[in-house]
Order: C-alpha cells, then sequence, then structure tokens
C-alpha cells in the first residue's frame, strides 16, 4: 500500500515533469538559434567547431535530460542529433544545405517528441 510520502513524492515528480515539458519551447528555440549561429558561420570553408560543439553540447544535454525525467522519445532523438552534429564535426569539410536541412530535421524531430510527451503526460479528460 502507497504510503503519504509516495503520493507527495510522485506528485512533486510530476510537477518536475511539467516544468520540464513547459520549458520546451525555449530549448526547440535554442536548437534552432544554434543551428542559425551554424548557418550564418558556414558560408566559407569548413564549419568552425565552436558552433558545432555549442550544437552537438544542446543535444547532448537534451539527450540527458529527457530520460531523467521519464521521456525516453527526447533522449532519442536529441542523442540522434548529437551524433549527427559529431559527425559533421568529425568531417571537417564545409557544412552543405542537406546537412542543414538534417539538423533542421533533427531538431523538428525533438520537438515532435516533446509535444507527444506532453499529450501523453497531460491528465485524461
Amino acid at each position: 500500500m502507497p504510503s503519504d510520502a509516495d503520493g507527495v513524492l510522485a506528485e512533486q515528480l510530476r510537477a518536475l515533469r511539467r516544468e520540464y515539458l513547459a520549458a520546451s519551447a525555449a530549448r526547440i528555440e535554442e536548437l534552432k538559434r544554434l543551428r542559425t549561429e551554424l548557418a550564418l558561420g558556414s558560408g566559407v570553408g569548413a564549419p568552425g567547431l565552436e558552433p558545432l560543439n555549442s550544437l552537438r553540447q544542446a543535444f547532448h544535454r537534451l539527450a540527458g535530460s529527457g530520460g531523467s525525467y521519464g521521456f525516453p522519445q527526447i533522449s532519442v532523438r536529441s542523442r540522434e542529433g548529437e551524433t549527427l552534429v559529431q559527425n559533421l564535426a568529425a568531417a571537417a569539410a564545409p557544412l552543405s544545405s542537406a546537412d542543414l536541412r538534417s539538423i533542421d530535421g533533427a531538431i523538428e524531430s525533438i520537438a515532435a517528441a516533446f509535444s507527444l510527451a506532453a499529450q501523453q503526460a497531460s491528465p485524461q479528460r
């Protein structure tokens, strides 16, 4: 039989998850901003490592936090974005429009994972 403490803990976890999901728009906007900075800096020669690393770190943070808050699809999609950016950095080649579209696709898939998580976390009526 669950104790009162278990109920309090469960409610605290639900509140943390709601807060995490509420911040999803800001997290997606950060990814988009970093992608834009990357695109602006990639017009000449190979992309700089700093913009790629910043984007990789943002994907990495989401990959870790998604799982920590109980949203595995956010982690999976974010890890895919992180791997994509790592591979682009390792190639040390100028970014193509296809590369940028791939990054856009990764960001869109994370946004979709956040949306699905929010739908699943909302109380059923």
